[in-house]
């Protein structure tokens, strides 16, 4: 599967701005930039989406959730 940004934030309910975000924090990065600039998702960055937002409602702070996902423990 593949997801445009605006795809990905309807099916997710997350904002534009806040996947931009994730972008420029290195959380969350886009599996391809097209020439005109638009972002796509794969399946394993719209599953690290999920991962982000499960710890996102255990109130974990974007930069822990960046090191527990990046941890090579994690799994």
């Amino acid at each position: 599967m593949r997801l445009s940004i605006g795809s990905l934030s309807r099916l997710s309910g997350v904002s534009i701005r806040a996947l931009h975000h994730y972008d420029q924090l290195g959380l969350l990065r886009p599996s391809e930039v097209a020439q005109s600039g638009y972002r796509y998702y794969d399946d394993a960055a719209i599953e690290r989406l999920w991962q982000i937002l499960f710890y996102r409602e255990l109130d974990f702070p974007l930069k822990e959730i960046g090191e527990i996902l990046s941890s090579p423990g994690f799994d």
